[in-house]
């Protein structure tokens, strides 16, 4: 069986990225008399087509490439900047309802052009109060936003829908809140733009407020509040463990999906890996059995895992802390497809070549652009994928297993690997889930492939997996709700009180 590459993973700007190539395409009239984003465009929707698993699922409706193209073509004719050539690729990319597969932004442009200096808290679906803004207009901090340039505060923030790829409604709102509202070359676009170029806060009370676009932040201030909530010491490590005796509690903070052996994984096989940190990374594995052995030792009876501000990584970490908290024998897990392409031949070499030995061997023939379940047969390189998987060492003790309460703690951060260890938990009745509505969805795609247009070096990321949970009966599913919500309201907000937290020291 050739593995579906080490799990669910999730995007990183940072990873080099594979010129999009195709003879055929760049062989064509439109192609050779186009400007630049129209030949990068004809590129860009051809790798998306052959690329992305929506376009080989027979079962979902597709976006009609053939009009998509045509007319992009035609309108890019006229395209004077990178950053309207982004907005407009992005526009199409927002439809696929993939927080995964997303247009890079160019930070230095965006900070060209400036930033609105504010911040909205957004407390339920059409009320916002100021959280941040300029020195200046500190007197105007947490009073309730009721309009933005004239127009319903809502309003205007769903306009900025295509600028955004998410999986729901709840990443969009966290999304455009914290990037698009905020930059003026997202506004120069935007039907609510100002022909003045500032932007116009209305408040309940009547008071408005005119923000030009600022190249920094210095004279900025926050609405005065101090969260009470508990974390264990900020160290840079992507996961810390705490133990209250008193409460018989032990807290694990687990802020990212990586550790050690998921870079020598990727160097396996066959990734660019910045290996500068490598060496402070811990073992996950060795990290959860010293901490299961102390809960063991002090009789610890709640565990509780705080996955709020975990944004992924790699899944198979998910799969080790399941392990200690269900025999491994009796985990339901989700299912995965996997779609290959000319992209994904360019990210994975020695992958590619593998699986390409594989089906030639069974006398297949080789399924580029088609959706495969990731069950393939037993060919592929084992001892490869062996030594891949033997560096995630799991529990395999059912005496060692932890038989009290499981707390799983969700918030807006909660995304990728960190979404399908709650899907899984969840599917597999293990433990109860805390917290804020899920910014993923369940069902998903992932995986980055990384893009860079060859004529404008615009860059970005692709997903060419699709991931579904182990319960079909809720494969319609696109939030995850917790057992126990517990939004952070304005009134949470304003008095200092965090209401997950609060909820677990209530106990």
């Amino acid at each position: 069986m050739i593995p579906l590459l080490l799990g669910l993973t999730a995007c990183n700007d940072s990873q080099p990225s594979n010129v999009v190539t195709n003879p055929e395409v760049e062989a064509g009239d439109s192609y050779r008399k186009g400007n630049s984003y129209q030949r990068d465009f004809l590129l860009f929707a051809d790798m998306l087509e052959n690329t992305h698993p929506l376009f080989a699922e027979t079962d979902k409706p597709h976006i009609d490439m053939d009009s998509l193209t045509r007319a992009g073509y035609q309108d890019l004719a006229d395209c004077k900047s990178k950053t309207q050539f982004r907005l407009y690729l992005q526009a199409i990319l927002s439809r696929l309802n993939d927080g995964h597969t997303y247009v890079s932004l160019d930070m230095s442009s965006l900070y060209r052009k400036g930033l609105y200096p504010f911040y909205l808290f957004f407390d339920n679906d059409s009320t916002f109060y100021l959280l941040g803004i300029k020195k200046e207009f500190a007197d105007q901090l947490g009073k309730r936003v009721t309009n933005i340039n004239g127009a319903p505060a809502r309003e205007v923030l769903d306009s900025f829908c295509s600028l955004m790829s998410c999986d729901n409604d709840n990443q969009f709102k966290a999304m455009a809140m914290e990037r698009g509202m905020l930059w003026k070359a997202f506004w120069d676009y935007n039907p609510y733009h100002r022909s003045d170029g500032k932007l116009l806060l209305q408040f309940e009370d009547g008071d408005t407020v005119l923000l030009p676009a600022i190249k920094n932040t210095k004279d900025f201030e926050w609405y005065p509040t101090e969260m009470k909530d508990f974390t264990t010491e900020d160290n840079g490590m992507p996961f810390s463990y705490c133990i209250l005796p008193e409460k018989q509690l032990c807290y694990l903070h687990f802020a990212k999906c990586v550790d050690y052996n998921t870079m020598l994984g990727a160097i396996k096989m066959g990734m660019s890996v910045d290996t500068s940190g490598m060496s402070k990374l811990p073992d996950f594995g060795a990290f959860l059995k010293e901490m299961f052995g102390e809960i063991a030792e002090k009789e610890v009876n709640t565990l509780v895992v705080d996955v709020r501000d975990n944004g992924g990584g790699n899944s198979q970490l998910c799969d080790q802390l399941l392990s200690w908290l269900k025999p491994v024998d009796e985990i339901r897990d989700g299912g995965g497809s996997i779609r290959f392409s000319r992209l994904w031949e360019a990210q994975y070499p020695e992958l590619a070549k593998n699986v390409k030995a594989y089906f030639e061997r069974e006398g297949l023939s080789y399924p580029l652009g088609e959706l495969y379940d990731g069950d393939y047969g037993d060919g592929g390189d084992d001892a490869m994928e062996a030594s891949i998987s033997e560096l995630f060492v799991k529990n395999h003790s059912r005496d060692s297993l932890f038989t009290g309460k499981v707390v799983f703690l969700q918030g807006k951060g909660t995304f990728s690997s960190a979404g399908q260890l709650i899907t899984t938990a969840v599917d597999n009745g293990i433990g109860i889930v805390v917290g804020e509505s899920s910014t993923y969805a369940p069902n998903n795609y992932g995986d980055c492939l990384y893009w860079e247009l060859p004529n404008t070096h615009v860059k970005g990321s692709v997903s060419h997996k699709y991931f579904y949970r182990a319960d079909a009966a809720k494969w319609d599913e696109n939030v995850l709700v917790p057992d126990i919500p517990l939004p952070v309201t304005w009134a949470d907000y304003s008095s200092g009180v965090n209401p997950c937290w609060k909820w677990v020291m209530e106990q």
